[in-house]
């Protein structure tokens, strides 16, 4: 493959590149990184009105589903198929039966499930978790998921824009979230791409320098023929119990092979639309879009915040996720599915401004790290 030119221009040289390692978080950045997404999730619950005992019983939950990570299970009585998978804290549907007290418009301990269980059954698992005495003062609704697994803008683009299909040549295809830079050297001046660790990464298995390619593999994308990155970083992610905030990596471009608007389908042509660069925090109730490989442009709503979920990525792996936002569709459509991870989740409104990163899903309901997190936790801002 030709050298695409200098550092400067933003494009990979082939060979080792000037960065040799991945640069990941070692343990102490992780821990501050931990503290500060507390400290972020304590001031959104505060401004949604959660109550004290509300947030005691989700932290009890959310501890028993550590453990359940470590020994790939869900949370219920001997492992059961259809136990609790996550929980979160949202807003009631009016369609879904709420469990105990509380009135409406009021926040709600929601409970995802692998399938619809009687009310007693979740009741009971709830209380197995943390007490009966906490149930008293919390209302609780059960939203059935299924398994939550790590999850047409399936064609070649040159240059490739975001929404459309990428990945690690080892990967089946997932979504190209956005472009991106880097805040210190030397990413700070290269093109970057933003996409999940296991739509980029594979799942931790990958080295730098790992060819990307668009469209991705399953899309029928080759190595070197499609070739528009190398993969430059990534998060790692966390199995067996511990706990993880975000599913994210992102490659080192050639400059001329993509570009930075999202893409997507109106009305059978090509379209294009920009996305704003200041993250906004996610709140129950927003309205968000997302432009995606496999559902393409579709419209959601946040139902649930702070939200802690077990995420299936195969092979006997499953991972605990905290602090996540949960999104369903606002219509009959799927917000998301498979091979949409990787997508920039945005306000639907003007400024357009970027809200999560969406990297898994189940049952009609979509889960996302927030933005901030992921720029955060890579040290890189979004580009227009």
């Amino acid at each position: 493959m030709d050298n695409p030119g200098e550092e400067d221009q933003g494009g990979p040289a082939t060979g080792k590149s000037a960065s040799g390692a991945p640069e990941n978080p070692d343990s102490d950045a992780a821990g501050l990184e931990a503290l500060s997404q507390e400290a972020e999730q304590q001031a959104v619950f505060a401004e949604a009105g959660v109550s004290n005992d509300l947030l005691a019983l989700r932290d009890a939950i959310e501890a028993q589903l550590m453990t359940a990570s470590g020994e790939f299970r869900t949370l219920s009585d001997g492992g059961a198929s259809d136990g609790i998978v996550g929980v979160g804290i949202g807003l009631p549907d009016p369609t879904n039966v709420t469990f105990g007290p509380g009135g409406p418009g009021e926040p709600v301990l929601t409970i995802f499930t692998e399938s619809a269980m009687p009310q007693e059954t979740v009741l009971g698992q709830v209380a197995q978790a943390a007490g009966t005495r906490a149930l008293s003062s919390v209302p609780v609704q059960q939203v059935p998921v299924g398994v939550v697994d790590a999850y047409s803008h399936r064609a070649r683009h040159r240059p490739a824009p975001a929404g459309v299909s990428v990945g690690h040549v080892n990967v089946t295809a997932g979504t190209l979230g956005s472009r991106a830079i880097g805040l210190t050297a030397p990413w700070n001046n290269r093109h970057l791409i933003l996409s999940n660790n296991h739509v980029l990464a594979n799942s931790n298995v990958a080295s730098v320098n790992d060819s990307i390619i668009q469209p991705g593999a399953a899309d029928g994308g080759r190595h070197p023929g499609d070739q528009i990155a190398v993969l430059a970083r990534w998060v790692p992610i966390a199995f067996g119990g511990a706990a993880n905030f975000v599913d994210a990596a992102f490659g080192w471009a050639w400059h001329d092979r993509i570009r930075g608007e999202q893409y997507y389908l109106s009305g059978g042509s090509a379209a294009y639309y920009k996305t704003g660069t200041a993250p906004l925090a996610a709140s129950l109730g927003l309205i968000v879009g997302k432009s995606g490989r496999t559902t393409g442009l579709t419209q959601g709503r946040v139902t649930q915040i702070g939200v802690s979920v077990n995420v299936n990525y195969g092979g006997g792996r499953v991972a605990l996720f905290r602090n996540q936002i949960a999104i369903q569709s606002v219509n009959a459509n799927p917000f998301s599915a498979g091979g949409d991870s990787g997508s920039l989740i945005w306000h639907w409104a003007s400024g357009v401004r970027p809200v999560a990163l969406l990297f898994a899903g189940g049952g009609g309901t979509t889960f996302a790290n927030p933005i901030a997190s992921v720029l955060s936790a890579l040290n890189i801002r979004l580009l227009p």
